[in-house]
């Protein structure tokens, strides 16, 4: 029991090039216990993933974002890191974005609407 107590917190990678909601969820996130390092630049993701290969416990990624989708950014961190738990968020979910999605890795697709109730379902679920 006493080792339950003294793990440390999961520790969530989140990407969303909208720093408003970047902010949002990591206070959120965070409140409900989670370690929190979030970005709104896919490349810096993808490098703190290259420079702490295991230290993240689940990437939370927007799939919509200018530059590089939240897929591209799901296979250059899997493919660092095949373990990762990754999860997508997107307002607009089609079948081929999750037919897309599982084909590149990613565990859940999100819909991004119901982000704040969703994003902690999915990140305890993953992060379990």
């Amino acid at each position: 029991m006493s080792d339950a107590l003294e793990t440390e917190p999961r520790h969530i990678l989140f990407l969303d090039d909208d720093d408003t909601l970047v902010f949002l969820v990591r206070r959120l996130l965070e409140r409900r216990g989670y370690r929190v390092t979030a970005f709104s630049d896919p490349i810096q993701a993808i490098d703190a993933v290259r420079a702490h290969p295991e230290g993240f416990d689940l990437l939370l990624t927007d799939f919509n974002m200018p530059g590089m989708s939240g897929l591209d950014v799901a296979k250059a961190v899997l493919a660092i890191n095949p373990v990762l738990p990754v999860a997508v968020a997107s307002g607009y979910i089609t079948d081929e974005l999750q037919s897309q999605a599982r084909a590149a890795g990613v565990r859940e697709v999100v819909f991004k609407t119901d982000a704040i109730d969703a994003f902690c379902e999915v990140v305890a679920r993953l992060t379990s």
